[in-house]
């Protein structure tokens, strides 16, 4: 099957981005291929493959086949594709070079030939290649197989799972609007909560009218499913609504991520059906201060550790550290179901990655979150806890709070 170039004169729609921010996202990825000593990248996440070429589908298999194809020595791409997506890609434009497989969606075993023949073919399989191991997307066993494929090609294959996340960290101006504009969108769609919630309504009902009002906002599906919890459910963390419903004097937690074209902030509020008791008033109020004081004392070329020593600061001065469950975050901005947090956090994960992994600084352009998220078990009405998150936006000014939602307890 061949590329259907001639339905891309049929886009009548406004593409994320213009083709020169593509190129200069794939010209920052080959210099750092080229530090890294690797010829060819072959890239299989979808936040990567969507962040160099726009490119963006939904089946995140096991066996999902596709792959860009990055060269260090050309702005030359290829992309590998199964042929029932045929019609997506080729209403992609940054995608010019591309084999099919002609079945199904899923990867089969001699996929994997195909591409390494392709790739010798190219000249491309006898230097440094580098593939995704790890991430969402493919089982590493089936990078493996494709791995195996090309070390009988001759190839000297490395794991660059992030070689490319780490290029994303900082958002060009035009990023960097996408996600104010997601946050607008998602500040609109707890305001409509908010203004829906009353004692009797299922908290599947409440992520409805959440949905309901990103999509009326011309925003994308969240980048995670919406969390909410009520009443004793408030404390929960990473739950789904169910069809408890609220009532009087509970609590209602509500954390979700609005995206615009994958391009995602994290929210989350607290609010109360009802007046809330006094005591969940305090924690919050006390705790709304560890993000004035981020914003105030973050400065650039501070470590990203830097945002944890600050928050933690304040939220153990105002006596509120033996409550908390959670004092933290992580760098954001493109994100693919189910994983909204991508490899890094705001502390180092040596453990993880290794003393050599880079050390991320606070620069213009980086977005993160932070939460702070608390847990009672004292038997307080309306709840067993309460939380915010924010996303920050560092400028050239410093950094910048996306969203303009106070961080308090509000009433429905």
């Amino acid at each position: 099957m061949e590329l259907k170039t001639n339905l891309r004169d049929e886009i009548d729609w406004d593409l994320p981005f213009p083709a020169e921010e593509y190129a200069d996202r794939r010209k920052r990825v080959r210099a750092a291929m080229a530090k890294a000593g690797v010829d060819v990248l072959m890239l299989c996440r979808f936040p990567d493959m969507n962040w160099l070429t726009g490119y963006d589908m939904i089946l995140s298999h096991l066996r999902n086949p596709a792959t860009l194809v990055v060269r260090a020595d050309s702005d030359d791409t290829l992309f590998f594709d199964a042929a029932a997506h045929a019609t997506i890609v080729s209403l992609v434009p940054e995608l010019r070079d591309v084999v099919f497989f002609d079945h199904g969606p899923m990867a089969e075993p001699a996929d994997f030939g195909i591409m390494a023949d392709e790739l010798d073919a190219r000249g491309l399989a006898g230097g440094t290649i580098g593939l995704q191991f790890w991430g969402w997307g493919p089982h590493p066993s089936v990078v493996e197989a494709l791995g195996e494929r090309l070390r009988a090609k001759g190839a000297n294959v490395v794991d660059a799972s992030l070689l490319v996340e780490t290029q994303r960290l900082c958002k060009s101006p035009r990023e960097q609007e996408v996600m104010r504009q997601a946050a607008t969108m998602g500040d609109n769609a707890l305001d409509a909560a908010r203004a829906a919630m009353v004692p009797g309504m299922r908290e599947t009902e409440i992520e409805a009218v959440m949905t309901a009002s990103l999509m009326e906002q011309g925003c994308n599906y969240p980048a995670i499913h919406t969390m909410i919890g009520s009443g004793v459910r408030s404390g929960t963390h990473h739950s789904a609504p169910t069809h408890r419903r609220v009532k009087e004097g509970d609590l209602v937690s509500i954390d979700f991520c609005p995206a615009l074209h994958r391009y995602h902030v994290n929210t989350c509020r607290t609010f109360s059906i009802g007046k809330a008791d006094d005591r969940w008033l305090e924690v919050m109020e006390k705790a709304a201060g560890s993000i004035d004081a981020i914003l105030e004392n973050l400065k650039i070329g501070d470590p990203l550790p830097r945002v944890d020593e600050i928050a933690q600061a304040y939220i153990d001065k105002v006596g509120l550290m033996d409550k908390a469950w959670w004092i933290g975050g992580y760098p954001m901005g493109i994100s693919f179901p189910p994983d909204w947090t991508g490899a890094y956090w705001n502390h180092w994960e040596e453990e993880t990655f290794g003393p050599t992994a880079e050390k991320i600084t606070v620069q213009p352009g980086l977005a993160f979150n932070y939460e702070n998220q608390f847990d009672v078990w004292d038997g307080w009405p309306g709840g067993t806890g309460c939380n915010f998150i924010e996303t920050i936006l560092v400028t050239e000014d410093g950094p910048e709070l996306l969203s303009r939602l106070p961080r308090t307890i509000v009433s429905s």
